[in-house]
């Protein structure tokens, strides 16, 4: 056998490997196609269950919901007061040679 028969022979191979190849390639875009018309329509049927759940629970729970919202707004309040109301600390200077000697460090 020589070399221009196992050139042809290694072309030939090559393209039934890149025919295969494209063909898996259309019948895997075929399938991630039909994939996401599934996870579409799985997407808003999700969708309304989610909605119509939803709204019977906030029908439900509005006056646990309302309670919960007042006692998160008085906690809120009542520790923005408390932080406010402090004074802040002033930072002690340090000694000129203590500065001194953390500059030269640096």
């Amino acid at each position: 056998m020589n070399f221009q028969e196992k050139l042809l022979e290694a072309s030939a191979e090559l393209r039934t490997r890149a025919a295969a190849l494209a063909a898996s390639a259309q019948k895997t875009v075929r399938n991630r196609g039909q994939l996401i018309s599934v996870l579409d329509g799985a997407r808003r049927e999700f969708g309304r269950v989610a909605r119509r759940h939803a709204g019977q629970f906030v029908k439900q729970n509005s006056t646990i919901a309302s309670a919960v919202r007042k006692d998160v707004s008085d906690l809120a309040r009542s520790t923005y007061a408390s932080l406010s109301s402090r004074p802040l600390v002033k930072k002690a200077r340090r000694a000129p040679a203590a500065r001194k000697r953390s500059t030269k460090a640096a």
